[in-house]
C-alpha cells in the first residue's frame, strides 16, 4: 500500500486545490455528542471509509480520518502531527472558567498533550512505574476488590454492572496503586469527571465554573499527596514518581501534579470502566457468555476482538505541523485531525468479515483502542489485567447471565471516549 501521509511538494497537488472542496458533505453530518453516532456509529463510519475517508467536520472544526492505514500513518509521524492541541479540543471556556484554570497548573504538562522531546523524557520516567513486574504485582489487589464487589450483589439475581463493578473497580485499583485512601475515591472520581468533560466535551457555560473549581481541587489534592510522600515515602506509585530520576533529573512539581492528577488518577479509570462494560455487553448481546465460561482461555482474545469490533476509545486528535496530504486530501498546516479509532479498527483491510464479532479468529488484528506509536496507552496492560480478572470472577459467580431487556444504557460520548451509565443484568439465584 502507498504511504498516505506526504508532504505536499511530493504529490504535485497545486496549492489552490483545497481539500474542503473535495470533501463537502459527510463530515457535516457527524455529531459525536448526540444521536445515532453515539449509540452506534459504525454504519456511518463504514460510509466514511468507502466514500470520504478524509472529510471536514464544520461542527468540530476538524478533519475526520477513518481508514486504518491513514490513521496509523499519522500516528507514526509525530514530527508532522502534534499532540499540542489534544487537551484544548472540547469546551470553549468562559472568562470565569479561564480565570480559575489560570490559577492552577498548565495542561501542557499532561502526557497526552505533549510532543517530543518533552514527551520522551516524561514517558520514559513514567514507564518505569508500569513495568510488567509492577503490573503483575497488582493482581492480588484486583482479585480481592473484584471479588468483594461481586459478593455484594451475587445473591440478588440482578445488578447494574457499570455502577456496581465496572465503575468502582478501576477507581479503587488505580487509587490504591497510587496510595490514595479509599474514602477519597468518590470525590477524586467526581473531580476527574470534571476534568474529562471540560477537555473533551461541550460543557454549557453555566456549569463551567463549578467544574473548573473541581479541577483545581484535584490539583490541590495532588500537591498535598506529593508533599506527604516526600516526607513519608511508601510502597506506592506516588512515592515512586516523587523519587524517580533520569540522569539526576527528577519530575518537576508541574509534571508530578499533571502525571498524578490528569494522567493517572483521572485517565486511569474512566477508559477501563468503559472498556469492561462495553465488552461484557457485547458478550451478552452476541450469546458468548457461556462460551467464555467454558473456554476461559478465550477471555483475553475476546477482549481484543471486542476492542477491535467496537472501540470505546473512539478517537484521538492531532494537529498538522505543516501542509501534508492524508489519504489523498490536502491538510493545511495548523489544521486539526480527529483520528476515528473506532472506524479504523473495523476497517475491512484489517481482517475478513471485519463487521463480525468473532472470538474464534486465529489472530485478532492489531486494533487502535490503545493507540499506536509514542502515545500508546501507558495503562493498557493494567486495563487488560483488570478486565481478565473481573470477567473470570463474574464467570465463576454468575455463569448464566443475561441482559435486562429494553433497557436504556445511558450511552454518552466525549470527543475521545464512549461510555455507558448502565449495564443491567439478571440471573437466577437458584442456579
Amino acid at each position: 500500500m502507498p504511504v498516505t501521509v506526504q508532504k505536499q511538494e511530493e504529490t504535485g497537488v497545486p496549492a489552490h486545490a483545497t481539500a474542503s472542496a473535495r470533501c463537502p458533505h459527510l463530515g457535516a453530518q457527524y455529531n459525536p455528542f448526540a444521536g445515532p453516532h453515539v449509540d452506534n456509529p459504525h454504519a456511518f463510519f463504514e460510509r466514511l471509509r468507502k466514500e470520504e475517508p478524509v472529510t471536514f467536520s464544520p461542527m468540530l472544526g476538524m478533519w475526520l480520518v477513518s481508514r486504518h492505514e491513514d490513521i496509523v500513518a499519522v500516528l507514526k509521524e509525530p514530527a508532522r502531527f502534534s499532540n499540542r492541541d489534544m487537551l484544548a479540543s472540547g469546551t470553549h471556556l468562559t472568562d470565569e472558567a479561564k480565570a480559575i484554570f489560570s490559577q492552577g497548573f498548565d495542561t501542557r504538562h499532561v502526557l497526552l498533550g505533549m510532543d517530543p522531546p518533552e514527551h520522551t523524557r516524561l514517558r520514559r520516567l513514567m514507564n518505569r512505574g508500569f513495568t510488567a513486574q509492577r503490573i503483575n504485582g497488582m493482581a492480588p489487589l484486583i482479585q480481592q476488590r473484584a471479588t468483594e464487589l461481586v459478593d455484594t450483589f451475587a445473591g440478588n439475581g440482578h445488578a447494574d454492572l457499570v455502577e456496581q463493578l465496572a465503575w468502582p473497580l478501576p477507581a479503587h485499583v488505580i487509587l490504591g496503586v497510587m496510595g490514595v485512601p479509599s474514602e477519597d475515591v468518590w470525590k477524586i472520581a467526581r473531580w476527574s469527571a470534571d476534568l474529562h468533560q471540560l477537555l473533551f466535551e461541550h460543557v454549557p457555560p453555566e456549569q463551567q465554573v463549578e467544574m473548573a473549581q473541581g479541577v483545581r481541587e484535584l490539583q490541590r489534592y495532588c500537591i498535598r499527596l506529593i508533599e506527604e510522600r516526600r516526607a513519608n515515602p511508601r510502597e506506592d506509585l506516588t512515592s515512586y514518581l516523587v523519587a524517580v530520576e533520569d540522569d539526576g533529573e527528577a519530575l518537576t512539581l508541574d509534571e508530578l501534579v499533571m502525571a498524578i492528577g490528569a494522567s493517572l488518577l483521572s485517565a486511569g479509570h474512566e477508559s477501563t470502566t468503559a472498556l469492561m462494560a462495553n465488552t461484557w455487553k457485547l458478550a451478552l448481546e452476541h450469546g458468548l457468555w457461556e462460551q467464555l465460561r467454558d473456554h476461559r482461555e478465550r477471555v483475553p482474545k475476546f477482549l481484543e476482538e471486542a476492542s477491535r469490533y467496537d472501540s470505546v476509545a473512539h478517537a484521538m486528535i492531532r494537529t498538522a505541523r505543516e501542509d501534508v496530504m492524508v489519504g489523498g486530501v490536502r491538510i493545511p498546516a495548523g489544521a486539526r485531525l480527529m483520528l476515528l479509532y473506532a472506524a479504523g479498527s473495523r476497517d475491512e483491510s484489517l481482517c475478513p468479515h471485519a463487521n463480525r464479532l468473532d472470538v474464534t479468529r486465529e489472530k485478532v488484528p492489531q486494533h487502535l483502542t490503545y493507540g499506536r506509536g509514542i502515545h500508546f496507552c501507558l495503562g493498557a496492560p493494567l486495563a487488560r489485567l483488570q478486565f481478565q480478572i473481573a470477567t473470570n470472577v463474574l464467570l465463576d459467580r454468575l455463569p448464566v447471565l443475561k441482559l435486562v431487556p429494553n433497557q436504556d444504557h445511558g450511552t454518552w460520548q466525549s470527543l475521545v471516549l464512549r461510555q455507558m451509565k448502565h449495564l443491567k443484568v439478571e440471573w437466577s439465584t437458584a442456579q
